[in-house]
């Protein structure tokens, strides 16, 4: 196992001054009227598909990009929301769905049971506040891939997935169980619990975290146990990842530094994977830019330097093909 150097850990450490909790969201009845139908904003290429799994009914919004050559396949990228929150909360705060109508590439919003995922973690404790799941989400999100492929022209060696904190933990399963379907992963406020499949190919993998977040700590050196684990933290995250993907060095390297962000990790890693940590170093346990108090009630100023950090998880993960194993930007 990799040791962390403590100077590692000092320099990114900071006082807490904002909170990072999350107000409870509203919440959907999906048997009621489809609340992006009703929405003045709503865009008619975004639609809502379900399947039934595991004897349940499971849904997904689909985000068809507005592209000149609707034959021609294109990337798909998977993001999934928070515990407690849903697909329409999702698809609202991620910013996902604003590159893809620049950059043209499908999203799917998943809806977890109960408005959880099961990211592989026994640890969390159930409560009113912190929902749980026990389904099989990696069965249903392959079986929603493959439906979504059936119906639509989809680059299968350009398919990635992304999600915020449960949504993150998750991302982070679907990678190590999933990983000959997704080509690269990219993630919000979580850390890895789930465990990784003996046939496990390393992928590229970048987390964001916020360094004041106060529910998903970015360190476990603080005094107050963190909800997640004691052994857990952003840097033991990365470190786990690049001991994962077998990447070469003893430090991680500092890719960009900025005076709100900086990005680190490891380049040099088998099957050409990359492993990143984007450290946030002003926001709170919601990374996202957007800031809108309507689409995403009780959440500003999360991220109050505005770092862009949907473009920057798309600009990491968009850059890997399942192809070649390799970068597509040379």
């Amino acid at each position: 196992m990799r040791s962390i150097p403590t100077s590692v850990v000092t320099l990114l450490l900071v006082s807490s001054m904002v909170s990072g909790c999350v107000s409870d969201p509203t919440k959907v009845d999906t048997e009621e009227d489809n609340p992006v139908e009703e929405d003045p904003d709503y865009e008619p290429n975004i639609s809502e598909h379900c399947i039934e799994y595991d004897e349940l009914e499971r849904c997904w919004l689909l985000l068809v990009p507005l592209i000149p050559n609707e034959s021609a396949p294109a990337p798909l990228l998977v993001d999934m929301h928070g515990n407690g929150d849903d697909m329409y909360q999702q698809r609202w705060t991620s910013d996902f769905a604003n590159i893809s109508m620049e950059q043209g590439f499908f999203v799917a919003y998943p809806q977890g049971h109960n408005n959880a995922w099961n990211h592989g973690s026994s640890l969390i404790p159930c409560s009113d506040e912190l929902r749980c799941s026990e389904e099989d989400d990696v069965g249903f999100t392959l079986q929603m891939l493959d439906t979504i492929m059936q119906n639509h022209s989809i680059d299968k060696s350009r398919v990635y997935v992304t999600g915020w904190s449960n949504g993150c933990g998750m991302t982070q399963r679907l990678a190590v169980q999933a990983s000959e379907v997704f080509a690269a992963a990219g993630c919000m406020a979580m850390y890895r619990f789930a465990e990784v499949q003996s046939d496990y190919s390393p992928i590229p993998f970048m987390e964001v975290h916020g360094l004041l977040d106060e529910i998903v700590l970015y360190a476990t050196t603080a005094p107050a146990a963190p909800v997640f684990g004691p052994e857990k933290g952003a840097i033991q995250n990365l470190e786990s990842w690049a001991d994962l993907n077998g990447c070469q060095g003893s430090i991680p390297e500092v890719i960009v530094s900025e005076e709100d962000y900086d990005i680190r990790g490891y380049t040099d890693c088998e099957n050409e994977a990359q492993v990143m940590l984007v450290s946030l170093f002003f926001a709170a346990h919601n990374p996202y830019e957007h800031d809108d108090p309507v689409a995403d009630p009780g959440r500003g100023w999360a991220n109050p330097t505005g770092v862009p950090s949907s473009t920057i998880v798309w600009e990491f993960v968009s850059q890997f093909s399942k192809k070649s194993n390799e970068s597509i930007i040379m």
